[in-house]
């Protein structure tokens, strides 16, 4: 998800020279980008009808849904899709990278913007994207609400803070009269013992979608570099985000308001180069609950 939501700001670009949009991806994401208004179709990757993409040749059903596009931007390494797509009428694929290599400390939102302009797709003065796109997300009303959701996961457990500081800090956010409500996806069912034993409020959002509806309806968020911390960007909320072994030059939520909680350290962030993070972990193991509350502090003030 967090992939999908960093060229949100992209694809709003995309739609002031190209109608209509559409999107190949996994089906809850592709409701998602239909929801906020980036794109007027979705085709869900896991139909069966695309395995022939990645076959090499666009078979019947592929060629009728894929025709009435003119160009395709394909994120993915893959020779094999990119000609499939070439064979569908007189179309113009431009392949994308997914991410810059490990060794660039380019932002992959700019690294995708490069790429595309590069194809000719979007013109020179379209060089920077605003942190958000305000005309795909509603207006935000005045939120009186006190409930800051806390985010605890990540798709890789190599970039989870330990839930010990996060319990701290959620009795810190407590202690400021303010409401902390727990967020747990589908990959970190691991967390939910440790949270049931506090008797903490989890929430465990069915989707995409309903995880952003329950991000809008909150005052704050704090959580680890995962896709819900992009998503939380992303809808404009106050966000902290803890980083340890990843790049937040590479992969920071873009947002009006977002505070990166990271300690200076001396060794490079290792996540897309090394299979496992470093015994001492310093990356995570040197972040304070005080760390994360003065970060929230100021975001909360910014806004």
């Amino acid at each position: 998800m967090g992939d999908l939501v960093c060229i949100f700001p992209v694809i709003a670009a995309l739609r002031r020279y190209f109608c209509p949009v559409g999107i190949l991806c996994q089906e809850h994401l592709g409701r998602l980008a239909a929801a906020e208004g980036l794109v007027e179709a979705w085709f869900p990757i896991e139909a069966a009808w695309t395995a022939s993409l990645f076959a090499g040749a666009a078979g019947l059903e592929a060629r009728r849904l894929l025709a009435p596009y003119t160009h395709f931007l394909v994120f993915s390494r893959s020779q094999t899709l990119v000609s499939a797509l070439q064979r569908i009428g007189d179309t113009r694929v431009c392949r994308i990278p997914p991410r810059p290599p490990a060794d660039q400390r380019i932002h992959v939102t700019e690294h995708a913007l490069e790429h595309i302009r590069g194809c000719g797709l979007l013109p020179e003065r379209e060089r920077t994207l605003p942190e958000t796109v305000p005309f795909t997300a509603p207006p935000v009303e005045k939120n009186r609400s006190k409930t800051v959701l806390i985010h605890p996961g990540a798709g890789s457990r190599r970039k989870r803070w330990p839930l010990s500081g996060f319990w701290d800090v959620a009795r810190q956010l407590g202690d400021l009269r303010l409401s902390p409500e727990f967020v747990i996806g589908p990959a970190e069912q691991d967390l939910l013992p440790g949270l049931a034993r506090r008797e903490a409020t989890v929430h465990r959002p069915g989707g995409s979608i309903e995880l952003l509806a329950l991000l809008r309806s909150a005052a704050a968020y704090i959580g680890n570099d995962s896709g819900a911390s992009h998503l939380a960007a992303w809808a404009q909320l106050p966000s902290v985000v803890i980083f340890g072994p990843t790049d937040p030059m590479r992969w920071r939520p873009r947002g009006r308001s977002v505070e990166i909680v990271q300690p200076p350290l001396d060794c490079v962030p290792c996540f897309e180069t090394a299979a496992e993070n470093c015994a001492a972990a310093d990356c995570l193991a040197r972040i304070t609950p005080g760390n994360v509350m003065e970060a929230f502090q100021r975001v909360v003030r910014t806004r």
